[in-house]
């Protein structure tokens, strides 16, 4: 019972320890209800990873199995592209992963506030009318980073070392950049 009470007051307080840190970490709630990510219907999935100075490298994953990329070349918005289509089994395993880390009902942002500039994660699902947005900085929950991985493998999976990537033009690699940040602001 005292390791409940102990629970509940991180959620309420939204602070937590990171694992082995000894670091707090502050969790904003979300205003948003979690749901369940229903493979039936569209979806988009959007992951975001690397930082706010130099830009992010993306995935987005749409409920056909499409997944769209982009990558930081060098300083931004140097951006390349590329897309790979998944497997109807690798699919439902990212979707599944969703799901089961209840990762729709998790708080609107992670922050390590002893932390300085360092790495940012942002991810973004939509499925109407449901939306939800997390931004992560210096601070990866395992349900996130236990997401990233199994993403990273599934990608892998699905050629994503042959894949061949092309330049995005400088205005479209800015665009690209910036439209992931305003849904991670317009989400919360």
């Amino acid at each position: 019972m005292r390791y409940l009470a102990l629970a509940f007051a991180i959620i309420v307080l939204g602070c937590s320890k990171g694992p082995g840190s000894g670091r707090s970490i502050v969790v904003a709630p979300s205003t948003r209800p979690a749901f369940t990510l229903d493979a039936s219907k569209p979806f988009v999935i959007e992951l975001g990873r690397g930082s706010g100075l130099y830009g992010l490298d993306t995935v987005k994953l749409t409920e056909d199995g499409t997944v769209e990329l982009h990558r930081i070349k060098s300083f931004r918005p140097n951006l390349e592209t590329t897309s790979l289509k998944l497997l109807p089994g690798q699919l439902k395993e990212l979707i599944d992963l969703v799901n089961s880390n209840h990762i729709t009902g998790m708080g609107a942002s992670y922050s390590d506030p002893g932390i300085m500039d360092g790495t940012q994660w942002v991810l973004w699902i939509k499925q109407t009318p449901f939306e939800k947005a997390i931004y992560f900085n210096n601070a990866f929950p395992g349900e996130i980073t236990d997401f990233a991985s199994r993403l990273d493998a599934v990608l892998a999976a699905a050629g994503l070392s042959g894949a061949s990537w092309t330049a995005v033009p400088e205005k479209e690699g800015t665009a690209q950049q910036m439209a992931i940040w305003d849904k991670i602001k317009s989400g919360k």
